[in-house]
């Protein structure tokens, strides 16, 4: 069995607690350890091999020079030195050959390349065995000379066992030779001398082609884990485009029937005379609502998860936000029989930046779990801000029955709630405070709680909220009033009849002139007619004959086409994900109103487009 196999053979047979590395689940076989280990080899020396000869070569036109005279006829060292340049001629242009192929690593190469190493090998032992003869000072030259050519060469050979045989074997075991047949101490010693040194440089290139296999084979496992890592990480990135293409249908499909649902309760509210009607409508109402709730919660756990997850910067009036929030849950707490205060501890107005919309989000969800878990007493709202860290501190405190310490850490986990129960009917999922607290952390704050049992609990949100400038009464943030929007036309594109229904009511309420449309195509034609074009155009995105995106993109077109001004477009959407809202964009829409709205979500649409008084006067 040829040396390299058995090396291979030796580090493919260690026991695991011997191996360098741990495999993985499908490690190189040693065929392809061996395979690989051949091309390594051979690359290394045919690497060596150009500059190598060359010098070798050079080195030996110096020794036939200086010989010439001295020892053996001239013809003799001439036609010596010839074979010399022609065998080294020979292994350059393999060497070139072989990287203009494309350095192949086929056995005829390896074969060829050790071929011609011996040749050279048997030139350079030849001239030992001839001038071993000669007087001892000539003799012991010639033999520094070979040793140092068998040294140097052991340097590029050393990593293949085969190939340092194949050239130092015939130039030592030649020379040695030629000294045993001087027949006297100075052969017999140095002949001894040269086979041990035989003996050491295979001994060297045997343990230097060891160290390479290992080296290859922990490369070659390092290459199969990153493969798999690889693979891991296309497949996770697949599984998660089919997450998030699943949740994006989920939430239309979800989202579309319940918009009709919350819409037409709505409505009915507004138009309920009889109080019994009107708290049935209510019920209705919380309901859908309490199953809106549960679909967002998924939905955010599926963006964190994915990494989609934004917070969003804008400018708002935080007083003016909490005391928004503390009127809607001082009706809740009055409701269940509880009371409510509010401790404020914050100017008025108090203009940060930041995402509303992200902190109303946590702190409803506090406030909703204080009305919902406590059955007396009563609910505190506190609220306060430094101005220098720009750190804003919100408290809610219940006297609700207390969380065991034994759950405070566990009850952020997703799917989980206090005392370790699965989530009961109409009490969620358990996903609350898990999603408050990555959003928290997300505006560079925190939420934790503070509980005892019997006593309440108190949860505390923080979050990073900057300064910003106050909006002055003509700033175009401020608001404009019903009065402005009653200016606007509105189309509405919208093929489902009972979504379409719920928009022009919600759209007559605040006294705007709503025209309704069923598919994208007639949505171009109206947006782009002469007589009557719309102020603004509400878009559901999934049409039949042309969707949304499509007829969007068409009146951009014609818009610059014709030369027209550009008419407001706001997708109409049941999709929440992130893809749906930037494909939105890139058609050309100016932003979104996700299903199901609220009169009042439309009704601040139509404030922020309400053109200013200035326009009313000149118009």
């Amino acid at each position: 069995m040829r040396p390299p196999d058995r090396s291979v053979e030796r580090s493919s047979e260690r026991s695991p607690e011997q191996s360098p590395v741990t495999p993985p689940d499908r490690p190189p076989g040693d065929d392809a350890l061996r395979t690989a280990l051949a091309s390594q080899q051979l690359e290394m020396v045919l690497g060596h091999t150009r500059l190598g000869t060359l010098m070798a070569t050079a080195f030996a036109v110096l020794l036939a020079l200086s010989l010439r005279g001295v020892a053996l006829q001239p013809w003799i060292i001439d036609l010596w030195l010839a074979a010399k340049i022609m065998v080294a001629a020979v292994r350059v242009g393999l060497s070139l050959r072989h990287a203009r192929a494309g350095r192949p690593s086929g056995p005829q190469w390896r074969n060829a390349t050790d071929r011609w190493l011996l040749i050279d090998g048997a030139v350079w032992g030849a001239a030992g065995l001839l001038l071993m003869s000669s007087p001892i000072p000539l003799a012991s030259l010639v033999t520094a000379v070979l040793v140092c050519v068998c040294c140097v060469a052991t340097f590029g050979l050393q990593h293949s066992r085969r190939s340092t045989a194949a050239y130092v074997t015939p130039i030592l075991l030649l020379t040695t030779l030629g000294l045993f047949m001087r027949d006297d101490e100075f052969g017999f010693f140095s002949g001894t001398g040269l086979l041990m040194l035989l003996a050491l440089v295979l001994a060297t290139a045997r343990g230097s082609q060891r160290r390479l296999a290992e080296g290859l084979e922990l490369r070659l496992r390092a290459q199969a884990l990153n493969a798999e890592k690889e693979e891991a990480l296309k497949l996770a990135m697949r599984e998660s485009a089919a997450k998030t293409q699943f949740m994006g249908n989920i939430s239309h499909e979800l989202r579309t029937p319940l918009h009709g649902i919350l819409g037409v309760a709505r409505l009915l509210h507004l138009e309920a005379r009889d109080p019994a009607l009107a708290r049935r409508v209510e019920l209705i109402e919380g309901s859908g609502m309490h199953l809106l709730g549960l679909i967002n919660d998924l939905i955010e756990v599926a963006r964190l998860d994915s990494g989609r997850f934004t917070v969003r910067c804008q400018r708002f009036d935080l007083a003016d936000l909490l005391n928004t929030i503390a009127e809607v849950y001082s009706v809740r707490a009055s409701e269940s029989g509880l009371g409510f205060r509010m401790a404020l501890h914050l100017p008025e107005p108090c203009w940060v930046q930041g995402d509303p919309a992200r902190v109303r989000q946590v702190l409803h969800n506090l406030l909703g779990n204080a009305v919902k878990f406590t059955r007396r007493g009563r609910i505190t709202l506190g609220a306060s801000r430094d101005a220098a860290s720009a750190q804003a501190r919100f408290e809610v405190v219940d006297s609700g029955p207390g969380i065991e310490a034994a759950d405070l850490q566990s009850i952020f986990d997703a799917f989980r709630q206090g005392g370790g129960r699965a989530a009961r009917p109409l009490e969620g999922t358990g996903l609350g405070l898990f999603v408050a607290r990555d959003i928290a952390r997300a505006m560079g704050g925190d939420l934790v709680l503070q509980s005892e049992l019997g006593v309440g609990t108190t949860s505390v949100f923080t979050a990073h909220l900057p300064d910003a400038p106050a909006v002055l009464p003509g700033d175009p943030a401020a608001p404009q009033g019903q009065e402005a929007t009653a200016e606007l036309r509105v189309l509405v594109a919208e093929d489902d009849d009972v979504n379409a229904l719920i928009a022009t009511a919600f759209l007559d309420h605040q006294g705007v002139q709503a025209e309704r449309v069923r598919d994208g195509a007639q949505a171009v034609r109206h947006a782009l007619r002469d007589i009557n074009r719309p102020d603004l155009v509400l878009m559901d995105c999934r049409m039949p004959v042309m969707d949304g995106l499509a007829a969007t993109r068409e009146i951009r077109a014609q818009e610059q086409a014709l030369g027209l001004p550009r008419v407001p477009i706001i997708a109409l959407t049941a999709d929440t994900c992130g893809q749906t809202h930037a494909d939105c964009i890139a058609a050309g829409m100016d932003g979104f109103l996700s299903k199901p709205f609220t009169k009042e979500d439309l009704a601040r649409l139509l404030q922020d487009l309400a053109p200013q008084p200035e326009a009313l006067q000149t118009s």
